[in-house]
């Protein structure tokens, strides 16, 4: 619910509706607002946490990036970036940082930019576009 309370307060022109215009802005200030994004960590993590084991394993994890990129996508290589204390799971705490750095970096060498997968290369149709 708090990352409700800030989505909402996202609706600047306060027509009842939050518009990608709204949406973008209020990603340009979530470095400013780390609580938030802490606490949506901890709700993400529990969703992907399928077997309630307390970390996230590397079939839970390409399930995330298979949902975020809406199709099957090899995870290992990207996986073993994450993987910071290199255990074969991401814990909470590693988890919590992935996704700071990912809502809030500017640092592309940053491993929790790649948290949601690498960024697919485009096609060739879409090279030719």
């Amino acid at each position: 619910m708090g990352w409700w309370d800030e989505l909402s307060a996202a609706d600047t022109d306060k027509d009842g509706r939050v518009d990608v215009h709204e949406v973008h802005a209020l990603m340009d200030r979530l470095h400013s607002m780390p609580e938030a994004v802490t606490a949506t960590a901890r709700t993400i993590f529990d969703a992907i946490d399928e077997n309630r084991d307390g970390q996230i394993s590397r079939t839970e994890h390409r399930r995330l990036v298979e949902t975020w990129h809406g199709r099957s996508v090899d995870t290992d290589a990207v996986f073993d970036l994450l993987d910071l204390d290199g255990d074969g799971y991401l814990s909470r705490p590693e988890f919590a940082l992935l996704w700071s750095q990912f809502w809030m970096s500017d640092d592309p060498a940053e491993p929790g930019n790649l948290l949601c997968g690498r960024i697919p290369e485009p096609g060739p149709a879409s090279r030719r576009a």
